[in-house]
């Protein structure tokens, strides 16, 4: 993998760490902490815009077609056998939470987020895991 896409690789593992470490026991709890609820949010749309970062970087090494929106990206990827079906579409799930934070910050439901944050985690360690297989087996 190259150089940047390792450090892209690297700075997406560590923020999912970061975020797994500050939600609380029980989803309802964010209500209490605004500061809490503020850190979520930024730190996932932080998350998802680094792994399209590091989704677009990869799409754009490997020559594959300019995908038309950052959910795209990660159908790119999936469509090039890089990543499985399932975590593309998972992924492209992540693209549009991030558009909602980034465009609906007021309408997002802070109970919801945190009671799904841990899936959606799991779904970015999966494509960062699918990735580096690819990307492993495809290396001489």
């Amino acid at each position: 993998m190259g150089e940047l896409l390792l450090r892209k690789a690297l700075l997406v593992r560590d923020r999912v760490a970061k975020l797994r470490a500050a939600l609380p026991a029980r989803p309802e709890d964010v209500l209490a902490d605004e500061r809490l609820e503020a850190f979520l949010s930024f730190h996932l749309f932080l998350l998802i815009q680094d792994a399209i970062d590091l989704a677009s970087h990869l799409v754009a090494v490997r020559g594959l077609a300019v995908p038309g929106s950052q959910r795209e990206v990660f159908q790119a990827l999936a469509d090039a056998g890089l990543l499985s079906a399932e975590a593309g579409q998972a992924m492209g799930q992540m693209a549009s939470l991030r558009n909602r934070i980034a465009h609906a910050y007021g309408d997002l439901d802070p109970v919801r987020m945190a009671r799904e944050a841990p899936a959606g985690l799991v779904h970015v360690e999966r494509m960062l895991g699918e990735l580096a297989k690819a990307i492993a087996e495809a290396t001489p």
